[in-house]
């Protein structure tokens, strides 16, 4: 069979071996099959606002969450995994970038999620999370100097190459309404949902973010 151009990263079934016309079909590009079924990453039912131009240090699509009414309202309240996945990073960055206690998981098909400024972390390298289970809690930590209030930064990053990987984000099938938007928590798996097919743990020590990597 032959294969034509069907719009973006599309492919179209054009015709059989013996040149006899084939039905027509689509593909999806390979980063649509690939893109978890991610959720707000916080406890089913809560609701918080996302703002993605509020901090100077945004280079994309990055999101700082509140829900608090007052500056330091959020600290030590529960985030939790957006998406199924195995922990790839779970470190303070120190003076590296603005992360502070970052968690990062692996979610397979290139696609990560990023947490950053945690007062505490709850999960370790190599883990395997589910969607809904708590990976720490929200904070202020970034690096030495820089003097935050808490929140949640918060990103879903496909492949490599910052800040272009830094992806729309995407909360029960729908892309978050940039700048700025509230959300109720659907993600209310309770961490009980199986982990990602295909995603495994790691061997290596636990990277740290990229010292280009900025967050606020």
């Amino acid at each position: 069979m032959t294969f034509g151009a069907a719009g973006a990263g599309a492919a179209l079934v054009g015709a059989t071996a013996t040149g006899a016309p084939a039905e027509s079909v689509r593909v999806a590009p390979v980063a649509a099959l690939a893109a978890p079924a991610f959720e707000l990453p916080f406890p089913c039912g809560q609701s918080w606002t996302g703002n993605s131009t509020n901090s100077t240090a945004h280079r994309s699509w990055e999101i700082d969450f509140n829900r608090g009414s007052t500056a330091g309202a959020d600290l030590g309240d529960t985030v939790t995994a957006s998406a199924a996945g195995t922990v790839a990073t779970s470190a303070h960055q120190g003076s590296a970038n603005g992360y502070g206690n970052l968690v990062v998981i692996d979610h397979g098909g290139g696609w990560k999620s990023y947490y950053a400024h945690l007062q505490s972390r709850a999960v370790s390298f190599g883990q395997r999370v589910a969607r809904g289970q708590k990976l720490g809690a929200v904070g202020d930590t970034s690096k030495p100097g820089n003097d935050i209030s808490p929140h949640l930064h918060y990103e879903q990053r496909l492949g490599t190459g910052y800040p272009g990987n830094i992806q729309k984000a995407a909360f029960h099938g729908r892309t978050f309404g940039y700048p700025q938007q509230t959300l109720k928590s659907q993600n209310c798996d309770g961490g009980t949902r199986a982990t990602t097919p295909g995603t495994r743990a790691m061997s290596a020590p636990p990277p740290q973010a990229s010292a280009s990597d900025g967050a606020a």
